[in-house]
């Protein structure tokens, strides 16, 4: 088989890791005086590795991430109610296994969005398959598709979800059809799938979401019946921001 031959044959049969790295990989077998066993098992695991890594990028750019944020880049610092330990924790996705949600609570600038992002960054590099939304343009979105006749095919979509992140839920009133519709998107997912929540609102308030006090109890008692709560306290990361700012101006 000549090199070309070989290309081809390697592209058709969609190993471009492998077609990358034969002839590079060759040359350091030849010079080490590895066995072709060796050299087959170093080809192979090259191969391996960037079909992972295509398949890690492809989870991302599903993911919908609004932002590039990781759990390192978070301060914990002067923060009540999360700690590094538990974030990592979660970033294991043993939650996900076990089809449990994940509510973010607290005021204004705590870190709420930066957690959820970073860590549905961190559950994607595990090969979970994740979506990152804003609460009120899922809520849209599941209108649009009950008024087009395809919230059939909606569900199914977001059925095929380990984690789905509903950023900010609250901040945006809804109507009573996007309350009811966002009540079955829970009912759906509930001891089946995973949901994170972001929010200021207590679970008490839900009901500014839900709109009456029997689907906000029965949303509620589906998220919290297995979920963790994390009440965040902190000063806002955007006023620590500004202040730091001011400061280096003062001394510049």
């Amino acid at each position: 088989m000549t090199h070309e031959e070989l290309i081809g044959s390697l592209t058709e049969l969609r190993l471009s890791g492998m077609k990358r790295e034969y002839a590079e990989l060759a040359r350091i077998a030849s010079r080490d005086n590895r066995t072709y066993e060796q050299y087959l098992s170093m080809l192979v695991q090259k191969g391996l590795n960037a079909r992972q890594e295509a398949k890690i990028k492809r989870l991302l750019k599903d993911a919908r991430l609004p932002l590039i944020k990781d759990l390192e880049s978070y301060d914990y610092s002067g923060v009540k109610g999360i700690t590094a330990r538990e974030i990592n924790r979660l970033a294991t996705g043993e939650f996900l296994r076990k089809a449990q949600n994940v509510v973010f609570y607290g005021t204004f600038g705590v870190g709420k969005t930066h957690l959820a992002i970073a860590l549905a960054r961190a559950l994607c590099e595990r090969k979970y398959r994740c979506l990152f939304v804003g609460t009120s343009t899922l809520i849209d979105a599941l209108v649009e598709a009950k008024s087009k006749l395809s919230i059939g095919s909606m569900w199914k979509k977001l059925d095929g979800y380990d984690l789905i992140v509903c950023d900010e839920l609250g901040y945006i009133p809804q109507t009573k059809d996007g309350a009811d519709l966002f009540f079955q998107f829970i009912s759906q997912r509930y001891e089946r799938k995973s949901l994170l929540v972001t929010t200021n609102l207590t679970y008490s308030e839900w009901d500014k979401v839900f709109l009456n006090a029997t689907t906000t109890a029965a949303a509620v008692d589906r998220i919290i019946h297995r979920c963790e709560t994390f009440n965040i306290e902190s000063d806002s990361w955007r006023r620590k921001e500004a202040v730091k700012a001011a400061k280096k101006k003062e001394l510049s």
